[in-house]
């Protein structure tokens, strides 16, 4: 699975997050696409239906739970030293991967982060 990883540089780390989150939110909608974040708690996922855990996660009430559960990755284990990743549902084209640099440039540069993207 390819995925996208972000590394934040700088102040506001939590701000910078969240405007990820939403670039996760608004490209699932077109390109069948899950992310981890440092923010999400690490809890056992299975263990809690879609509605739980769909409470839990850090969006805002106009995503119901079980959309906000199946936008989040499994493979929380991969994020090592970043601090959020775009998992790809399937392999990326290059329109697509700028599509998503342009979306977290113009987002972070709201936030005044700088960042590195790494896909592979």
């Amino acid at each position: 699975m390819t995925k996208s990883y972000i590394k934040i540089c700088g102040p506001p780390l939590l701000k910078g997050i969240k405007a990820l989150q939403k670039i996760a939110v608004e490209m699932s909608e077109t390109v069948t696409m899950r992310f981890y974040d440092v923010t999400l708690p690490s809890l056992p996922l299975g263990a809690m239906t879609e509605t739980e855990v769909g409470r839990l996660l850090p969006f805002g009430p106009d995503l119901p739970p079980e959309k906000r559960v199946r936008l989040i990755s499994r493979s929380a284990e991969t994020l090592g030293d970043y601090d959020f990743f775009f998992e790809w549902g399937v392999e990326p084209t290059v329109d697509q991967v700028n599509e998503l640099i342009e979306k977290i440039d113009k987002a972070l540069a709201d936030c005044r982060c700088m960042y590195t993207i790494t896909t592979k």
